[in-house]
């Protein structure tokens, strides 16, 4: 049975539809996208094809679906089942083709795979995911959680992760997977692995996966304002006031992954949970040949989506911030695009910036004409 954290990526986000009431920011502009395409349901990720074709992934009915010029959705593939038996997530375009994230969570033992689909003809491309994990547990290096915890606050917190059933206090990485978005280039796929907390990467022709790079944890001080929000995603539980104060290590959660100009893969993070409550996300741009990782600008709130202009500027999705916000070429700082409602994922066509917005209550497809670049 996969064990939950407070990590959880998109598991996570589907408990914090009461976190939402993110009013704008004053610095935003007038200027407001406009609604391609309404009645959406969970649209957490999308991707531009050709000839103005958007594809999103209506994660939360397990369907992906097509979107035209025109605004008319068709819906591509559906998963059987409920949510508790399977999930669709993450959708790129590559070479007249599209690649999904499909997971199989009907059984003791989840599989995830990468699902390619072209002319119509669904083909898997990749090992599961799952076994990978199972196997590699990329981040079991890493430490996250409480630090520094002693007596009978240690006590009173290991009191609490037992009656949660979930890790608080200096913990390693454990077996955990959940494949969130993905990049598809020239036979070789990137997954951004929201629970493994890693890049991987998958050779489209054999479907072996490797791992390119494990993403940092990010420490913050955990205040009341952290304790009660965490509190109200788990009702009935009181977490020991004890650790108001102490540093907490939350695990990166790293939610997308655009291959760049440059040949570096572009991440954006979470920040687990605290990071839906405090801005604690970041874009990284990690080495696809197993260099270094850094970072490129923090303090985001609710980093789920990004992506790369042609001239190299970087867009995006704030979640919980509410807006899509742009960083500049060779620059280190976001500044808002423009306010949207749950903003989940962006995409670029040409001069056209494209958007998934309302993602816990009216979800949309958006765009927006954009000359700055």
């Amino acid at each position: 049975m996969r064990k939950r954290t407070l990590a959880a990526g998109a598991s996570v986000l589907a408990l914090t539809a009461t976190l939402l009431s993110v009013p704008a920011h004053a610095g935003d502009r007038a200027r407001e996208p406009e609604v391609v395409a309404g009645g959406l349901i969970g649209p957490l990720t999308l991707a531009v094809g050709n000839r103005g074709d958007v594809y999103v992934t209506q994660t939360f009915a397990n369907t992906l679906s097509k979107v035209d010029r025109a605004g008319t959705v068709t819906n591509l593939h559906t998963l059987p089942g409920g949510p508790d038996t399977g999930e669709l997530v993450g959708v790129t375009y590559d070479r007249g083709a599209t690649y999904h994230i499909e997971s199989d969570l009907s059984s003791g033992t989840p599989t995830t795979h990468v699902v390619r689909t072209r002319n119509g003809e669904r083909t898997v491309v990749s090992d599961d995911l799952w076994a990978h994990e199972i196997a590699d547990n990329p981040d079991a290096g890493q430490t996250y959680g409480f630090r520094g915890l002693r007596g009978q606050c240690a006590a009173d917190v290991a009191a609490f992760e037992e009656q949660v059933g979930i890790p608080l206090d200096s913990y390693t990485g454990i077996v955990e997977s959940h494949g969130y978005q993905l990049d598809a280039h020239n036979g070789t796929i990137y997954v951004a692995d929201a629970a493994a907390n890693a890049i991987l990467k998958v050779n489209e022709r054999t479907g072996d996966i490797s791992t390119v790079g494990v993403l940092p944890g990010k420490s913050v001080r955990f205040t009341a304002e952290i304790e009660a929000a965490l509190e109200a995603q788990m009702p009935g539980a009181d977490i020991p006031d004890c650790v108001v104060g102490k540093q907490w290590v939350a695990e990166p959660v790293p939610t997308d992954v655009q291959r760049g100009w440059d040949g570096g893969l572009y991440v954006t993070t979470l920040g687990g949970s605290v990071g839906e409550i405090v801005p604690l996300s970041s874009v990284y741009r990690v080495s696809a040949r197993g260099g270094p990782t850094f970072e490129v600008t923090g303090n985001l709130h609710g980093a789920t989506g990004l992506a790369i202009t042609p001239t190299g500027a970087i867009l995006v999705a704030e979640m919980f911030g509410g807006e899509v916000s742009v960083i500049p070429p060779f620059r280190n700082r976001a500044t808002t695009l423009f306010a949207a409602d749950s903003p989940a994922d962006v995409a670029v066509d040409g001069r056209t910036v494209y958007a998934t917005t309302g993602t816990f209550g009216e979800g949309a497809l958006v765009r927006y004409s954009y000359r700055g670049w």
